[in-house]
């Protein structure tokens, strides 16, 4: 019991420290994607939501405020920091990588970064992210990701995928039957596996937690893994 009491806990301070709020400050551009394949991110606290564009273009908009204690009081030690912090890019290799610099002087511990991105359907996606929530919807070049606490929630049409959290949950829905070996873990928790609905895969009791593995007849593979936590995967197709 007391280890469910502290598990619950402890999932719910990522949700405490991001508590909506609006922002304090807005940062926004919109980068050419004529010779960029992949996009990688990393953010400390926040939210990261990705959706197809409707054009070539990468769409970015950050807004930043501050985190929330747990008992939902505003750290207000990050405001230079927020007055001061710039939206930075680098392309490289097709690689485009985007992030918020903070000058050293300021405290950037106490800043909460909502990232809002479109990109266009194709383009694959590597985000770190430290405390919070991914959200990627509707792309189709592949998903890596590893989050320390928190959440991760993906419904894609197809592309490989590879997603790790320390403390917290995993959910993704792809709607193709496409993949080759699909393996879910949660070492401390539950994993489980749909397909068109129904439970499938060889699900193994590992100690405290499950091991979900399922081979499919395409390529792809999917792999999807918490040490502490949910990991939860529908498949959908013909």
């Amino acid at each position: 019991m007391r280890r469910i009491s502290l598990y619950l806990l402890i999932c719910l301070l990522p949700a405490a420290c991001t508590l909506q709020q609006t922002p304090v400050r807005t940062l926004q551009t919109t980068i050419p994607a004529a010779d960029i394949s992949s996009l990688a991110l990393e953010v400390n606290v926040g939210a990261v939501t990705i959706t197809p564009s409707a054009d070539s273009l990468v769409h970015v908009s950050v807004g930043l405020k501050h985190n929330n204690s747990f008992f939902g009081i505003f750290n207000t030690g990050g405001n230079a920091a927020i007055k001061a912090a710039a939206l930075t890019q680098e392309s490289s290799n097709g690689v485009l990588k985007l992030g918020i610099r903070y000058p050293s002087n300021t405290d950037a511990g106490g800043v909460s970064e909502d990232w809002t991105l479109a990109v266009p359907a194709g383009m694959h996606i590597s985000s770190h992210l430290n405390v919070g929530k991914l959200q990627v919807s509707g792309l189709s070049g592949g998903v890596e990701a590893d989050l320390n606490i928190g959440k991760v929630a993906l419904d894609l049409p197809s592309g490989a995928i590879k997603v790790s959290v320390n403390i917290g949950k995993i959910t993704a829905v792809a709607d193709t039957l496409n993949y080759g070996p699909v393996n879910l873990a949660a070492s401390v928790g539950d994993a489980a596996l749909r397909v068109n609905g129904k439970p499938a895969g060889d699900r193994q009791q590992q100690g405290s937690g499950k091991n979900v593995h399922y081979q499919g007849q395409g390529q792809e593979p999917i792999s999807l893994s918490v040490n502490t936590g949910k990991v939860a995967l529908d498949l959908k197709g013909k």
